[in-house]
């Protein structure tokens, strides 16, 4: 694609929006993210900002950075981007959620290059002109989960909670691949359907997945004559789970049977705090010795990867476009070879 020229001033209205770097006279890359809501997405625009400064410096091109407050606010910047493209050389970005479709669209009716990070939205004209679909193994996330618990133990007459992100592409991945893990251990879509339970949506929030943990431990839902397996899609879930299982709020008498029958807690990213827990270095909350508990990676610095991939593209690199990043089990026995994101001051 012809580069043009940046224009010297870009008007945001009512966005807010995080410019790396000075407006210089080179052709700009466009990373635009949600704000930070919860850990995960707090250290990618970190990660953004970051890999934004190294763009700059190296003067190619300009990177900057637009992180939305909302659904609306995100498409809002689209708009912006769209109404004075002169200038823009491509955008990155990780659509707040489904409601982008109109969006994306426009972008690729514009002609502009345009990645998606960790959030996919699919349709025809997005297929076709899409650079590349950039992120973690979200599939692999949800089969290595039940590949775990299947080698745990996991048996078609237990009780798996699983507790899901939001109504995206991300849980909707994780999901479809836990099935398959299960399928691939012989069970039936009837015998996973008798298993699993989903939850509401938790937003990706420990607060949020606190409460629904602890509305469906109260409820009848809540079966403890059953093995008891939880498969939490992000870490910062599992944590909400592990606050409850060491707070007051719980009936302590159904609570002690609960925990006889809990084999699992699973989750994913890589937060700092988890996996504290996993070297047992948590302030407050003990490594569990009765269950097993894991996270699957899925690193925010794959934000960096996703931005490397656009300034290749402009460079003339042909790019795969279901562009997939591989996932690793990590545990009480390997946490050390990994590195987490966010910050927790572990005990000694």
């Amino acid at each position: 694609m012809k580069m043009r020229k940046i224009l010297t001033a870009l008007a945001v209205a009512g966005t807010m929006t995080m410019a790396l770097g000075a407006v210089a006279m080179a052709d700009e890359i466009a990373v635009m993210v949600p704000s930070a809501d919860h850990g995960w997405t707090g250290a990618v625009l970190s990660y953004a900002q970051e890999k934004a400064d190294e763009i700059n410096a190296e003067g190619t091109y300009t990177a900057k950075v637009y992180a939305a407050t909302d659904v609306d606010n995100q498409i809002q910047q689209i708009d912006d981007l769209l109404a004075a493209p002169d200038g823009l050389a491509g955008i990155v970005i990780l659509p707040y959620d489904n409601g982008l479709q109109a969006s994306l669209e426009k972008i690729a009716v514009a002609g502009i290059p345009f990645i998606q990070f960790d959030r996919v939205i699919n349709s025809d004209i997005l297929d076709e002109n899409v650079v590349a679909n950039v992120k973690g193994d979200n599939e692999g996330i949800g089969l290595e989960t039940a590949r775990r618990l299947i080698k745990d133990g996991l048996a078609k007459e237990d009780y798996v909670y699983e507790m899901i992100g939001d109504n995206s592409s991300v849980p909707e991945l994780r999901s479809k691949g836990f099935r398959e893990g299960l399928a691939e251990a012989g069970w039936t879509d009837e015998e996973i359907e008798a298993a699993v339970v989903k939850s509401a949506a938790t937003g990706w929030s420990r607060d949020t997945g606190k409460e629904l943990f602890e509305s469906w431990f109260s409820s009848s839902q809540c079966d403890t004559s059953k093995k008891i397996w939880i498969f939490t899609h992000d870490d910062e879930i599992a944590m909400g789970v592990l606050e409850s299982l060491n707070g007051a709020a719980l009936d302590e008498t159904k609570k002690a049977e609960f925990l006889e029958q809990l084999q699992a807690l699973c989750a994913s990213s890589g937060l700092a705090e988890i996996y504290a827990v996993l070297k047992d270095k948590h302030q407050t909350i003990a490594r569990p010795e009765n269950y097993d508990i894991f996270s699957v990676t899925y690193d925010p610095a794959m934000i960096k990867e996703a931005i490397d991939v656009m300034v290749r593209n402009l460079g003339g690199e042909e790019i795969e476009k279901d562009y997939i990043i591989p996932v690793s089990v990590v545990d009480a026995s390997n946490v050390d070879e990994y590195q987490a994101f966010g910050t927790y001051d572990e005990k000694e």
